[in-house]
């Protein structure tokens, strides 16, 4: 949490080099959220962020009072509270694994960007099957391992990136049928996937007991020797993206340069 309360004051700069609406856009299709059926849907965003995902959900036609910002970061939600166009969705700090809301609660439950930070996926997506109503459906987008093996090295010291099939395994685990997936990718990079995974909470569903979230103490490190292991892991993870961030950032700014209409 402590990493975004900084990270939120550059986030906006940053994120369209690392991630491009049209991704999102093909989630959004694959959930089945479009301007058809947009004005009645109620959709939660989970790990919104400063409102990325949100602002497309709006263009589709979701009313801003059905919409509901959960993420855990205040400095995040900070900056969504400034943009005008978020002014009337609500915005909640919270937690994916412990979702404050009432059962059969939203028709979609939305993700980019975050399912892999989760410490246990499995239990958030089984809070996101619980908050849905029958027949709902649940979006999460994701990056997949890198294709190169010397860029996955250094990658996944400083990230989770799961395979398409620990994707399809976390929706399956938490209770959700019809589990689809459809590969996405960045423009300026079309040889690395994400992926979109949605899931279907089925029709017939009885309840889904609530989460029971893992005691506070229990989720921080304790001890000298934990606190050196996690302060060094974390230096590792800095400076493997110092490597692979520029390259990313450098490669989306070319693109950009010739697609300016693109930028967000």
């Amino acid at each position: 949490r402590w990493f975004y309360s900084w990270y939120s004051n550059f986030y906006d700069r940053m994120q369209p080099f690392f991630s491009s609406p049209k991704m999102r856009e093909t989630g959004l299709d694959l959930a089945g959220i479009s301007e058809v059926n947009g004005s009645s849907l109620r959709v939660l965003d989970v790990g919104a962020g400063t409102g990325t995902l949100t602002l497309q959900l709006l263009r589709r036609g979701v009313q801003a009072k059905n919409v509901t910002m959960l993420d855990q970061s205040a400095g995040m939600l900070s900056k969504a509270r400034a943009k005008p166009e978020l002014q009337d969705v609500t915005k909640i700090l919270g937690d994916a694994q412990d979702l404050p809301f009432e059962d059969d609660s939203f028709d979609r439950v939305v993700s980019s960007g975050a399912i892999y930070y989760w410490p246990d996926p499995v239990a958030a997506m089984r809070e996101a099957r619980r908050v849905l109503k029958p027949g709902g459906r649940a979006l999460a987008i994701g990056t997949l391992q890198p294709s190169a093996p010397g860029i996955r090295l250094i990658a996944q010291t400083f990230n989770r990136f799961p395979t398409e099939a620990q994707y399809v395994q976390w929706f399956t685990e938490a209770g959700f049928q019809d589990v689809q997936t459809v590969n996405v990718a960045n423009p300026w990079n079309e040889a690395q996937f994400a992926i979109a995974v949605t899931g279907t909470r089925p029709a017939d569903d009885g309840k889904v007991p609530k989460a029971t979230p893992a005691p506070e103490a229990s989720r921080k490190p304790s001890g000298l020797l934990n606190l050196l292991v996690l302060l060094g892991r974390y230096a590792l993870s800095m400076a493997a993206f110092a490597v692979v961030g520029p390259l990313q950032v450098l490669m989306a700014a070319c693109y950009y340069r010739t697609h300016p209409e693109e930028e967000q």
